[in-house]
């Protein structure tokens, strides 16, 4: 069934639906330039196929697929349903799952391989917000960095003139033409939830631009942002939220910016654990950021997803896991929000393995034809043992 092209799904039979699996088929964007492969090329090297997406979600969802289609090629007559649920929209905002969910129920049971094995039955709640204010600035004229809401940004850029002195400074480039400077801060991307895997190029430069001979409001605005967003820190410590408990660490990534027809704007992502209080964040954030001029406005706020690591369906799971990676199967919790994050009971399982690297969401991101088809096992493995 096609979903307006929001969601799809494919069915094994027409038995009543016992387990769902949910995969997304839509990427954060590349900057292709700073790919050694073809980022939607596919290319195979070294036995590991290359490109964005094949470790989340598109190559996972190609394992489930070729699970289902081992099942049918044995012959296995299932008692009950499951059903291959694919949507289009998850990295911003799983604005496919309400769709389909005004039009369809989830089945009882649901896992995603869009996260890591074995299980992760926590994720943090998380925020995503957005700081702006008018800004007519004498000297900084435009600013632009980052391409996605959940992500560390890689580059970040400034037009500035009426400045002559430029000082040299690590992963800053600066560049004149026609009396105007460019300047330009090389990072590193990561997932948001993960933000020490990264090196944000937005708080780089925000730092930078502190440096230059600004005017009084430049000067007041990029340095309440300097101090709020310290750059190389992602404890939220500059607004006062730095907290920790056994699910995890907060996190704070200043993901956005963007300075265009005089307004300036920021967004932010806030990934938190269980002892914090998303009112409480979001009202210190925007306490923070006041003396900067900027007003706050929330776009996400959600809660942390929990899911009893006691119960039947997780045990089964973590069997399958254990029986066929000869691994030791456990439960975890992450910052990060997997496609199960707002549906109830959901859990993440897969796709990637203990110690694996594949730069998800990051340059460069591949995934071993080895690791797929032990996915596509494990995945037939738990469809069978759940639907037979």
């Amino acid at each position: 069934n096609n979903f307006e092209n929001y969601a799809g799904t494919i069915e094994y039979n027409e038995k009543p639906v016992k387990l769902g699996v949910l995969c997304h088929l839509d990427v954060v964007p590349v900057t292709e330039k700073d790919w050694t492969f073809k980022p939607f090329g596919g290319e195979i090297s070294d036995v590991r196929i290359n490109g964005r997406g094949t470790i989340e979600d598109k190559g996972p969802a190609i394992a489930v697929l070729y699970a289902m289609k081992a099942l049918k090629e044995l012959g296995i007559d299932l008692t009950h349903n499951v059903r291959f649920i694919v949507g289009c929209d998850e990295e911003n905002g799983s604005t496919d799952m309400e769709y389909y969910l005004k039009r369809e129920s989830m089945p009882e049971l649901v896992f995603t391989p869009d996260g890591d094995y074995p299980v992760i039955n926590f994720e943090k709640g998380m925020l995503r917000l957005r700081i702006r204010k008018n800004a007519e600035f004498s000297h900084v004229k435009m600013m632009h960095g980052g391409t996605v809401p959940n992500a560390v940004p890689s580059d970040a850029y400034a037009v500035v003139t009426g400045i002559s002195t430029f000082p040299e400074k690590e992963n800053v480039t600066v560049t004149e033409k026609d009396g105007a400077f460019l300047v330009e801060y090389k990072g590193t991307a990561a997932h948001a939830s993960t933000p020490a895997d990264g090196l944000n190029a937005v708080t780089g430069l925000v730092d930078y631009l502190c440096g230059l001979e600004l005017d009084d409001e430049e000067r007041k605005t990029f340095e309440n942002i300097k101090n709020s967003f310290v750059h190389g820190d992602f404890s939220g410590s500059g607004c006062g939220i730095k907290m920790s408990d056994k699910t995890g660490d907060l996190t704070q990534v200043l993901s956005i910016a963007d300075l265009a027809d005089n307004v300036l704007e920021f967004r932010i992502d806030v990934r938190y654990p269980e002892c914090g209080n998303r009112e409480d964040i979001i009202a210190k954030i925007a306490e923070t950021v006041a003396p900067g001029g900027f007003e706050l406005i929330t776009d996400i706020a959600s809660l942390p997803h929990s899911v009893d690591e006691n119960s039947d369906f997780i045990k089964t799971l973590l069997s399958v896991y254990e029986k066929e990676s000869g691994l030791k199967g456990y439960c975890k919790a992450i910052g990060g929000g997997t496609y199960v994050h707002d549906i109830e009971g959901g859990v993440a399982f897969g796709a990637e393995f203990p110690g694996e690297e594949n730069n998800m969401h990051g340059n460069d991101e591949s995934v071993s034809l080895d690791s797929l088809r032990l996915n596509a096992k494990i995945m037939a493995n738990a469809i069978y043992e759940i639907c037979r």
